[in-house]
């Protein structure tokens, strides 16, 4: 099994199965022995994430029609959501992120993982949704999630199907 191990300015240790490896995030102060030990306290759930991880991974062909998918629904999508919620955008991209289903930089670019193809639409409305009212709120707070819910009042639902699945 490949552990990657990523020190940072951080508060709390976490643990993620990526395309079966092991990324653990840890302060910059935690010692190695804690580590090993936060690791082998969820052996069990990493070894099952991986193995629902090697079920997963896609073949080049499927990822090639994944992405093609993406390109073709996702920017009309966001076009969509954004003029009946009046969102003003400077750029669409579609990416191969790993680790993120979506981002909005400062400068007013919209970022999706072509992954989400893999979800229903209204799971894949939530994130395009989200990176838009970072569009008004570069952050979190509740204003920001104020903002989700006005446009999706479910949204809690389907934010919860993403973290159940690995986005590999």
């Amino acid at each position: 099994m490949k552990i990657n191990i990523n020190r940072s300015f951080r508060k709390s240790i976490s643990l993620r199965v990526v395309n079966c490896e092991v990324i653990v995030k840890a302060p910059f102060f935690t010692t190695k022995k804690y580590i090993n030990d936060f690791i082998s306290k969820h052996k069990l759930w990493i070894e099952k994430k991986i193995e629902i991880s090697k079920k997963s991974i896609l073949s080049d062909e499927e990822i090639k029609k994944l992405k093609k998918e993406a390109k073709d629904y996702i920017p009309a999508r966001v076009k969509i959501l954004a003029k009946q919620f009046w969102f003003i955008f400077n750029k669409i991209r579609i990416t191969s992120a790993k680790t993120r289903w979506g981002s909005c930089s400062s400068k007013k670019y919209l970022n999706f993982s072509y992954r989400l193809m893999s979800y229903e639409k209204k799971v894949i409305d939530y994130v395009i949704i989200h990176e838009l009212s970072h569009l008004k709120h570069m952050n979190h707070s509740k204003s920001f999630w104020k903002e989700v819910a006005q446009m999706m009042p479910d949204y809690k639902m389907y934010e919860g199907i993403l973290k159940w699945k690995d986005i590999n």
